[in-house]
């Protein structure tokens, strides 16, 4: 498995335009939330939030547990824009259970590095798909986090700093 490297925190904290920065150099997995809600929103499907919770955590997971699969062979850093633990906090939002998501966990592997991008209402916006508010996007990244440290998983705080210098934070971290 390749060095793997998680981007988290509450939506809006600016982890995708950090994501941007990265490439076309280097390997990238996309959030699942955004890529099942596109799906989704192109089929006219139920798999959204604010239709079926359950189906979209479901989702979710599928596609989380299809971008680990893609992931095997692979090498040099993968930088993942959410992953499983993620989830979590969806489970808790929703007060879903989150049995088949905790089992995908423990199967996962470890992550090399898991950066915290924090709360920054400087750079918060609304989209098609992050329709939360600032502060209920802050209480879902208090979620968020939450389900990181239950894990016992070690959180790299991200400065709050333009984009190019999180993304040179980032690969002096990472050595890429």
């Amino acid at each position: 498995m390749p060095d793997i490297h998680i981007l988290t925190g509450p939506p809006g904290s600016g982890k995708s335009g950090v994501l941007e920065q990265f490439a076309p150099h280097s390997r990238i997995v996309a959030e699942p939330a955004r890529t099942v809600l596109a799906a989704q929103r192109a089929s006219g499907g139920r798999g959204t939030g604010d239709q079926d919770p359950a189906l979209f955590v479901a989702l979710m997971l599928k596609q989380a547990l299809r971008d680990q699969q893609a992931l095997r062979g692979a090498s040099g850093p993968v930088i993942c824009d959410r992953s499983l633990p993620d989830l979590l906090a969806y489970t808790a939002y929703w007060q879903l259970p989150d049995g088949a998501i905790r089992t995908a966990i423990a199967a996962m592997p470890s992550p090399q590095t898991v950066f915290w991008f924090p709360s920054w209402r400087a750079i918060y916006t609304q989209d098609e798909e992050r329709t939360l508010d600032f502060d209920g996007s802050a209480a879902f990244g208090a979620l968020v986090r939450t389900a990181y440290e239950s894990l016992g998983l070690a959180l790299v705080e991200m400065p709050l700093a333009p984009v190019t210098d999180r993304a040179a934070f980032i690969r002096q971290r990472i050595g890429a």
